[in-house]
């Protein structure tokens, strides 16, 4: 992830705030992803369909209803139809005379001002992944994978995924976070709109990700890394894919000792630095928008995001040939 170029401190202001900065028809052409991180639970509403990201984000910038319903060819029966459902399944709530969004979202300006402000953690918990280096290396040599592939092979993989996002997400939101996920409609989830750059040749903000390609009673098949976008053509078709293979030895060391040894450490960081993310939290306003467990919940995938390109840079991980690492785990181990 490329570091941003600092900006004066009126532009950040006025980007970050919830004034009418944008126009509907701006928005309307810009790109938006949704993010959703829930498990097996998940939302009741499809807010990709009929322009919904896109109403969301306009309210967000207090833009009229008028206008946006203009804008989006929307008749005051559709208008209200999409409110009462949006309201429903809790991703909306009207606050006076305004409809305030009850979701994250994380408008370029907003993204690009949670990369700087990961910086300072990030450089912390990249430190402190060195210091732990040589540990997390003789876990590696444990393995039976660490046969046919060295650990600067697994880097990536070990270094991001392992220690800091998916074998982590779980155990940190009971231990740091200590808050279910948000309940909405029956189903805890938390859910983003993200505002995605039509110049990036990754993700929006290069965030690193894992996605599961193949789930059966005896493996799982996934994908590690930022370019699962469609100008990548056939990333998901892991068959043609060289896959890491993780037997049932090598599962529970990946799953557990090597996340378990670097988890006292990264709970430290995150709890001396929890007053610096609040601030952050009210700062950006979204304390009008989600609860500061959902705030961080995505806001921590910029920092390890961060965590990782500091760790690349350095040259302590080495990115896949293709930037994608596909591995294959145990289920039942």
């Amino acid at each position: 992830m490329k570091y941003l170029i600092a900006v004066l401190t009126v532009a950040i202001l006025t980007s970050c705030s919830v004034k009418n900065n944008r126009t509907t028809e701006n928005i309307l052409d810009s790109s938006f992803r949704i993010y959703q991180i829930s498990g097996y639970q998940g939302p009741k509403i499809n807010i990709k369909k009929d322009s919904l990201a896109q109403f969301l984000t306009a309210l967000h910038y207090r833009i009229p209803l008028s206008e946006i319903e203009n804008a989006l060819n929307w008749s005051p029966e559709t208008r209200q139809k999409n409110i009462n459902t949006l309201i429903k399944n809790k991703v909306l709530k009207k606050e006076g005379e305004y409809y305030q969004p009850t979701l994250g979202i994380l408008t370029l300006e907003r993204g690009h001002l949670l990369e700087e402000k990961a910086q300072k953690v990030a450089n912390e918990i990249a430190d402190s992944i060195c210091n732990w280096l040589s540990e997390i290396k003789e876990i590696h040599d444990e393995t039976n994978i660490s046969e046919q592939h060295d650990f600067r092979e697994l880097s990536l993989f070990y270094l991001s995924n392992v220690v800091l996002d998916n074998f982590q997400i779980e155990r940190m939101e009971e231990e740091f976070l200590n808050q279910k996920r948000p309940l909405r409609n029956g189903s805890r989830y938390y859910l983003a709109i993200v505002e995605d750059d039509p110049a990036n040749t990754t993700e929006p903000f290069g965030i690193y990700g894992n996605r599961g390609l193949l789930w059966n009673d005896s493996i799982g098949i996934c994908v590690y890394g930022n370019k699962r976008i469609k100008s990548n053509v056939g990333w998901e078709n892991y068959k043609d894919k060289k896959i890491h293979v993780f037997d049932e030895n090598d599962t529970e060391l990946i799953t557990q000792k090597m996340p378990d040894l670097f988890f006292p450490c990264l709970l430290d960081i995150l709890n001396r630095n929890k007053p610096y993310f609040q601030t952050i939290y009210n700062e950006l306003n979204f304390d009008k928008e989600v609860s500061f467990e959902e705030f961080f919940i995505f806001w921590y995938h910029f920092i390890y995001t961060e965590t990782t390109d500091i760790l690349i840079a350095k040259n302590i991980v080495q990115k896949p040939q293709d930037e994608m690492f596909y591995y294959q785990v145990a289920v039942n181990f």
